[in-house]
């Protein structure tokens, strides 16, 4: 399995195909990568569905202290907020 640290590069990249940005997403959950998957859940320059995906990753890893403070980052879209309420 590739590092945290490449498979967050290959998330960013809008070079790199959805699908493949997808998986890399479910490969840091495996990895239990919270660090990466909470980054990409505030890159605000990153789309919707990946962000959305990255929160539920965090739900899969169990980081609920992650997830409430999250639920509280005003800078973080509403809905956002929101899921991340919903999962911790």
């Amino acid at each position: 399995m590739p590092s945290p640290h490449s498979l967050f590069r290959t998330v960013v990249d809008a070079n790199v195909p959805r699908q493949t940005r997808k998986t890399a997403i479910d490969e840091l959950a495996t990895a239990e990568a919270t660090t990466q998957l909470r980054v990409i859940a505030v890159t605000s320059g990153l789309a919707g569905p990946y962000r959305r995906q990255a929160l539920s990753a965090l739900g899969q890893c169990g980081a609920t202290d992650m997830l409430e403070r999250l639920a509280d980052d005003s800078s973080l879209h509403r809905s956002l907020r929101k899921q991340a309420k919903v999962l911790a």
